[in-house]
């Protein structure tokens, strides 16, 4: 059985500065095995690895995070999928909790000890 650090975490973002941040956050904090995709596609394409927990951004091109995410669940229902956006749009956060995303993040907000509260909150 693999440990809580073990487990697969998807990083779904175009922004190549946000997946840096996120994954460094995620690495400081002991996980190991964190995937980096640019789009939707890439991780609807990639979910036989089974990611516990995937960080997927709102706006991508090919396939937004709110096209992707009801993919994520269908395949994985257990997947927690935390949605991120650097867009304070209710609409949006009702849309992607309402399509079973477990927390709404706002890049702005994303520090260390919301990481961590959002992890502890997934136990």
């Amino acid at each position: 059985m693999k440990t809580h650090l073990e487990k697969t975490i998807f990083i779904v973002d175009d922004d190549p500065f946000w997946q840096s941040v996120l994954s460094q956050v995620l690495s400081d904090m002991g996980f190991k095995n964190i995937q980096l995709f640019n789009n939707g596609k890439d991780c609807l394409d990639n979910l036989h690895l089974n990611p516990s927990l995937v960080f997927l951004d709102y706006q991508m091109d090919e396939t937004n995070g709110l096209e992707a995410l009801p993919h994520i669940k269908s395949k994985n229902s257990n997947t927690n999928v935390v949605f991120c956006t650097s867009f304070e749009d209710l609409n949006v956060a009702i849309s992607a909790m309402e399509s079973g995303s477990h927390e709404y993040l706002l890049k702005s907000r994303a520090t260390k000890t919301e990481v961590t509260r959002i992890l502890t909150s997934l136990n």
